[in-house]
């Protein structure tokens, strides 16, 4: 039976002595530097290369998650288009995380006010590889933001959960909710949505989802239970719709 790339992911953390350390993703790091040494880290590097992937002159497939770890723009450009990839294969996917560790180390001390627990780390980490299994759905430029929020999102949702239940878990804060919307939707201008649907911007279905939600208040629930689909399906295809949206109208990340 094949094993879910999730079981993949949580095996490093579990199997053996191998626990969690104050470097959230080290083990990730210390997994792939193993496995791209000797042959099998010579036949990775070339199923990059058969993909057509920018290695940014790497010589490992250890070294290339490392400098896709740079905010510099060749390599973001590059993160973009491996992370189309990452659904692929368990190894491409390994990548991918630790190219991703820095910003989710930075995710987990915003969730749990800098002092982030194995659960906590544990969760992220496991919504951040689910992310990573769909991101060839998305469009270049959009696939490093959605799969962090996805994964922030995610864990959030269910740290307010187990909060409900008063399951012992890291606190919140009210800081999870401060994060810049994706668009500001309270000065929107008469006609923007069907401006953005004449122009193929957004298609209908999107514009009724954003008007639905942002204008008339209902929430993604309702509207998701409604149409007997999920509520992840809907806010994905949202979030979408706004970066096409807010790109177009302004370029600055906000709609004006």
């Amino acid at each position: 039976m094949t094993v879910s790339r999730c079981e993949f992911v949580n095996s490093y953390w579990s199997s053996g002595d191998m626990k969690p350390t104050s470097k959230p993703m080290s083990l990730l790091a210390r997994d792939l530097e193993v496995r791209s040494s000797g042959s099998s880290g010579r036949c990775l590097m070339r199923r990059l290369e058969d993909y057509r992937i920018d290695l940014l002159g790497a010589t490992s497939a250890f070294e290339f998650a490392r400098l896709l770890q740079s905010r510099e723009a060749r390599a973001r450009q590059a993160l973009e288009e491996f992370l189309e990839w990452t659904g692929v294969d368990d190894e491409f996917l390994l990548i991918g995380l630790v190219a991703l560790s820095p910003e989710m180390d930075r995710l987990a001390s915003r969730l749990s006010g800098g002092y982030p627990g194995d659960d906590m780390i544990s969760e992220l980490l496991s919504h951040a590889t689910v992310a990573l299994r769909w991101t060839n759905e998305l469009i270049d430029g959009e696939r490093t933001h959605i799969a962090l929020m996805h994964a922030f999102t995610t864990t959030r949702g269910e740290k307010r959960r187990m909060a409900r239940h008063n399951v012992p878990t890291c606190p919140l804060f009210a800081s999870d909710d401060l994060a810049r919307p994706e668009v500001l939707w309270h000065d929107q201008r008469q006609g923007m949505l069907a401006t953005a649907v004449e122009q193929c911007v957004i298609n209908g279905d999107d514009a009724r989802l954003i008007e639905a939600t942002r204008v008339k208040g209902h929430s993604l629930d309702e509207l998701a239970e409604a149409a007997d689909t999920s509520y992840d399906a809907l806010r994905m295809r949202r979030a979408r719709a706004e970066t096409r949206l807010r790109r177009y109208f302004t370029g600055t990340g906000e709609i004006r």
